[in-house]
């Protein structure tokens, strides 16, 4: 038996958000405080990328810094905020200045328009935004979504577009040089939005052998035929959380909450922690080792 050459995916942090252009449109991974690739949005921050269009479902903290930093212009999303806290004060301050535009969308919605791009179709029905303004208020999308008439049972059936963006960034638990991805806990709608991507870049906690991914077939959740790039970033979903492997840093992100109320507190916070680093590992240095071992997952305790 002759075993397929192996492709060595890996890459470093900042070799990776190099390949994102300006102007490009971008799946951006986890859900709420679970595995937002937090460190890809300061590395993309400290490379002063600009105009770049977001889809994701419900994001925090992450966006809010995309946001802030005028990486992003527009979002299509189901949500914004900082959960248990308060909204998300950059992106707020942005959409008040013009300089930020929201396409609103429901969660389901956003989650069948990634289903679509990974099934290769152009479009995904549904009815849970009829009855609502979400239809008829719309940013700067020609066209956000149609009703339509079902051809087979003669409803009113809603159809939105799939999303295929240029790169979808997901951080995972743990991935293999080649690119399969496992997920621990939930996993929002990362598999959708990894398959739907034109390039994928997987951010993980750990690069561990193929024999060990071989080992639990059912966790490889996005295999390495859809994945381009493999970046090892342990904490690289610090402050907030990845199940099995940290907690979230709740005192850092009502810190970050309080002080970005702000434009000059936002400019402080991305000064000391984002631009002001050279890199993710220096970042860390800067929260202290003592600190983030805190929060490590106690086992056989996920969090």
């Amino acid at each position: 038996m002759v075993e397929a050459p192996v492709e060595d995916k890996r890459i470093t942090l900042k070799e990776a958000a190099k390949l994102v252009p300006d102007g490009a449109h971008v799946f951006w991974g986890g859900f709420g405080f679970q595995r937002p690739p937090m460190a890809f949005a300061h590395e993309l921050v400290r490379q002063k990328k600009r105009n770049l269009t977001i889809y994701t479902c419900g994001s925090e903290m992450d966006i809010d810094i995309l946001a802030g930093a005028y990486v992003a212009s527009r979002f299509e999303l189901a949500f914004f905020a900082i959960e248990g806290i308060g909204l998300a004060p950059n992106i707020q301050r942005r959409i008040r200045e013009g300089a930020v535009q929201i396409e609103d969308y429901t969660n389901l919605a956003m989650a069948l328009r990634f289903l679509g791009g990974a099934l290769g179709v152009p479009f995904m029905p549904l009815k849970s935004m009829l009855g609502t303004d979400i239809l008829t208020k719309k940013r700067f999308r020609e066209k956000k979504a149609e009703v339509i008439t079902c051809p087979f049972t003669g409803e009113k059936v809603v159809l939105v577009p799939s999303v295929r963006p240029d790169f979808s960034i997901v951080h995972v638990s743990r991935v293999d040089r080649e690119g399969n991805a496992q997920i621990d806990g939930i996993k929002g709608e990362d598999v959708e939005g990894a398959r739907a991507g034109k390039k994928v870049i997987v951010l993980a906690e750990e690069i561990v052998d193929a024999e060990f991914i071989r080992s639990q077939p059912d966790q490889t959740v996005i295999p390495n035929i859809y994945v381009d790039y493999v970046v090892e970033c342990p904490w690289g979903a610090y402050p907030m959380m990845v199940y099995n492997y940290y907690d979230y840093d709740l005192e850092h992100i009502r810190m970050y909450y309080q002080q970005c109320k702000t434009e000059e507190g936002w400019q402080r916070y991305c000064q000391e922690y984002i631009t002001g680093v050279e890199d993710h590992m220096e970042f860390l240095k800067k929260i202290g080792f003592e600190r983030l071992l805190k929060l490590r997952a106690k086992k056989p305790f996920p969090y």
